[in-house]
């Protein structure tokens, strides 16, 4: 019996206080209410997207509108259902998605927040079209997502255009020397970012 089911049994007036049918039918009512406050106040828990696995995530994902299972099958010949980490970090730019204001900058923050470790830029080439590069180090599948739209917020009627720029080697930067950006004979050259 809880705490909370033993102070509201307390309060039941001393002439039933004798009355083991009646104190037993209302522990067992107590009980069942007790269970559903518990469960109600586990629920955000349950499903915050930062801690949910498995049967958690697929639901949060019915709720987003994403799917664990891709569309298509990936280049690497891996499977086409998403483990809970690849998943987890889609969810995350998909419920961003859901209430994006359009701007090429809340793109960044939304993906430095979920991919700290990989570099994103975005070129508006004035015409409905913007150049993505990417570099930095993503797996394949990611990589496949992001070549079939699944991945990059993208604001309707804009068209994407990724020319093979997405690197898993640093992009060639003069002044920069770290594990995204190298100088000559070791940075990848992107022809796309000219």
């Amino acid at each position: 019996m809880t705490v909370a089911n033993t102070e509201y049994l307390k309060l039941i007036t001393s002439q039933y206080q004798g009355a083991p049918k009646f104190l037993e039918w209302l522990t067992a009512s107590l009980t069942i209410l007790n269970d559903i406050s518990e469960c109600a106040d586990l629920m955000p828990s349950y499903f915050d997207l930062d801690t949910a696995v498995g049967v958690q995530l697929d639901a949060l994902g019915l709720i987003l509108g994403q799917t664990r299972t891709l569309p298509f099958e990936p280049t690497d010949g891996s499977s086409s259902t998403l483990d809970d980490t690849i998943y987890r970090k889609i969810l995350k730019l998909k419920a961003f998605t859901n209430y994006w204001d359009g701007s090429t900058t809340s793109i960044y923050e939304a993906w430095y927040a979920i991919f700290p470790d990989v570099d994103l830029i975005i070129t508006d080439n004035q015409d409905m079209s913007a150049t993505v590069s990417i570099t930095g180090n993503l797996s394949q599948i990611v990589i496949d997502m992001i070549n079939n739209d699944l991945v990059i917020p993208r604001p309707e009627g804009v068209q994407y255009n990724f020319g093979g720029t997405i690197a898993t080697i640093p992009i060639f930067a003069f002044d920069l020397d770290n594990e995204y950006f190298k100088g000559f004979d070791e940075g990848y050259w992107d022809g796309t970012l000219i």
